[in-house]
């Protein structure tokens, strides 16, 4: 695995520390140890995209401590990505994790994080930010370019209708208009007709409350009428009125306009698939941890959100489908159990991370089935996920299969996440493999990895069980300087 990698999960666990869990000095002190071990091997640029972390091209497994944390902090202080040179000091690592863990300025474009690194004398750290956008708040960070909209196609409006200060009293005139074509067919399709001009066209100037106004007008009028030519007339309009660009215009509102959250959802939930899609677009692009999540609340209750995202599980794009199965694990969809496993077998290797994640998150028999055969996966990004992942589920089997798995392995960055794993699974077979793996060999076994048996000592503290104290307290004499105090500060933390 490339060492890159290695150093942005060393520095996201110290990130992590620093937000979680302030007051464990040694725990920080050994974290930096390890990102400055790294850094030691070659230069490393880190860059963040869509909440997604990546370190010299190859991306940083989310379900690792604090890279999600990275993430999302390096986005908040208008960071896309730092370039940290080979050998960069203590300080400088230290330094930067405690900008990035300390409030950000929304669109500064990186000011406060440039201003800080420059005073701590920082040079062994290059940024590139996120610029600042005049008049837009934080949670517009980042923003893309200005585009001037194109005249809209169509029937031309009225004057009165162009004029954007009098669009929300052009929907009520045209509603009236609807409401006055009584059960004329022709009437009726006419003021449907402009309303759609009209929602395209504010669609379009960024007016997504006149769009979600007409919506709101045409469905309730809609559900009153009998069945007729009038009633296909509206089912007509609304096919129409469900194209993405409007339906976009309405799933933003969730973010912009969280007073408007109850008819935007009744609009999605209305227009089907196609509403669901929508919205699942605006949850990739969401710019913050807490963006997402409130767009997220809104897809689990849309009742034909899991159908759109196992559509878009045969995607041919990877990353469509890598966010499909991100989201379908999110949401603990059970109905996408079949079709997440099918994605074991996916080419992509970023594609199988995902899927793995989302299996573990079902935790149905089969699901749990398919991540314990992703142990043996071809890609070691793929394994260190799944090693991570099954940490959570402290029972002999998992065990069984990690142990069965670290006697197999032959990649170190693997072994050190399937021993970190056994840690915070903590059975009495998990503890019982960490301590021997943390004891000296024997004479006749030769030298055992000091890194390896390093690992060990610190899952045994992650342990806390009695056993891994009373091993601990073995391993505080060891002949090795760096488990002897290893043990020393696994011992103090546990207790």
């Amino acid at each position: 695995m490339d060492q890159s990698a290695t150093f942005a999960r060393h520095f996201s666990r110290l990130l992590w520390l620093l937000l979680n869990e302030g007051g464990s000095v040694d725990e920080q002190k050994m974290s930096l140890r390890a990102t400055v071990q790294a850094i030691k091997l070659g230069p490393v640029s880190v860059v963040s995209a869509n909440l997604e972390l990546r370190a010299n091209d190859t991306i940083v497994p989310a379900a690792l401590a604090g890279v999600r944390d990275v993430a999302a902090r390096m986005t908040a202080h208008s960071i896309r990505a730092v370039t940290i040179t080979r050998g960069a000091k203590p300080p400088d690592l230290l330094g930067f994790a405690r900008i990035l863990a300390a409030d950000a300025v929304p669109n500064d474009g990186g000011a406060q994080v440039s201003q800080k690194l420059a005073a701590l004398g920082a040079g062994s750290l290059t940024l590139t930010t996120i610029e600042a956008v005049p008049g837009r708040s934080g949670a517009d960070v980042p923003v893309g370019p200005v585009t001037v909209p194109a005249p809209f196609s169509g029937a031309p409006l009225p004057k009165a209708r162009r004029d954007a200060s009098s669009s929300a009293m052009s929907v009520d005139e045209l509603l009236r208009a609807l409401d006055a074509a009584g059960t004329s067919e022709a009437a009726n399709t006419k003021a449907l007709d402009d309303l759609i001009i009209l929602a395209d066209h504010s669609a379009r100037i960024g007016k997504a409350i006149v769009v979600a106004d007409i919506f709101t007008g045409v469905l309730s009028r809609h559900g009153k009428l009998a069945d007729g030519d009038v009633k296909s007339a509206f089912a007509m309009s609304m096919r129409r009125l469900s194209k993405p660009a409007l339906l976009r215009a309405v799933a933003g509102m969730i973010i912009k306009h969280p007073e408007r959250k109850q008819p935007v959802y009744e609009i999605l939930k209305r227009t089907g698939e196609d509403g669901s899609a929508a919205l699942i677009e605006q949850v990739g692009q969401a710019r913050t941890a807490g963006e997402r999540q409130k767009l997220l609340a809104v897809l689990t209750t849309l009742p034909d959100a899991v159908p759109a995202l196992i559509r878009m599980l045969g995607d041919s794009r990877w990353f469509v489908v890598r966010s499909a199965a991100d989201l379908l694990g999110e949401m603990v969809a059970i109905k996408a159990e079949d079709a997440l496993v099918q994605l074991l077998g996916h080419g992509d290797d970023r594609v199988r991370r995902s899927a793995t994640n989302a299996l573990l998150k079902l935790g149905t028999p089969n699901a749990v089935k398919g991540v314990y055969e992703a142990v043996r996966d071809s890609s070691p990004v793929v394994r260190m996920q799944v090693a991570a992942a099954l940490s959570i589920r402290k029972d002999a089997k998992t065990t069984a299969t990690l142990i069965l798995a670290i006697d197999s392995e032959n990649d170190g960055d693997v072994q050190l996440a399937m021993i970190a794993a056994l840690g915070k699974i903590a059975t009495p077979e998990a503890v019982q493999k960490l301590v021997k793996m943390a004891l000296p060999a024997g004479r006749l076994f030769g030298k055992k990895d000091a890194g390896l048996r390093v690992a060990a000592v610190q899952a045994l503290g992650e342990a806390r069980t009695q056993a891994a104290a009373k091993a601990l307290k073995e391993l505080m004499s060891d002949k090795d300087k760096d488990v002897r105090e290893t043990a020393n500060r696994a011992l103090a933390q546990a207790r």
